[in-house]
């Protein structure tokens, strides 16, 4: 974007649609249906979310500054009640990652009961060989005391 671009886009931002004294330069008036409310009200969970690990892309309604700046000006003499809609787009917003959260703890919840079964099966596993390790090195003791060297040996690289 150029220079020239970025102060026309300022300058739309800041006084409306209509700073060249034109009226109604662009076909969509801030009402109209295919305007985003939320961004209106500076509110838009697609542009609050972007770049996040709960991006929702590009929100589908029009994002124009210039019809904020439309709407703030309208906004000071009448109640248009966009907050109403920008209210339950935000509650279908938190319903649906409340939704996802839910399954999100229930594969974990799944996830944690798989790894916990092989866990105990592979420590039962690991008490069970220490204990034949514990009893070999016992045997082997008890034949060395007993003058039975070579067998003792034996039974010290087994365990090793």
């Amino acid at each position: 974007m150029t220079a020239h671009d970025q102060i026309r886009a300022m300058l739309d931002q800041l006084m409306g649609t209509g700073r060249n004294g034109e009226n109604n330069r662009f076909q969509v008036r801030f009402s109209d249906p295919k305007v985003c409310k939320s961004f209106l009200l500076s509110c838009c969970p697609h542009e609050i979310l972007s770049s996040t690990r709960m991006d929702l892309g590009e929100c589908p309604k029009i994002h124009d500054l210039a019809l904020r700046a439309d709407f703030e000006k309208a906004s000071q003499s009448k109640d248009y009640y966009y907050d109403i809609d920008a209210m339950e787009h935000l509650q279908a917003f938190i319903a649906d990652c409340d939704r996802r959260t839910e399954l999100a703890k229930q594969r974990l919840a799944e996830t944690q009961e798989e790894l916990s079964a092989e866990v105990a099966q592979k420590a039962n596993k690991v008490h069970e060989l220490a204990e034949q390790i514990g009893k070999k090195l016992a045997r082997a003791e008890q034949l060395g005391a007993e003058g039975f060297v070579e067998e003792s040996m034996k039974l010290m690289e087994e365990v090793s």
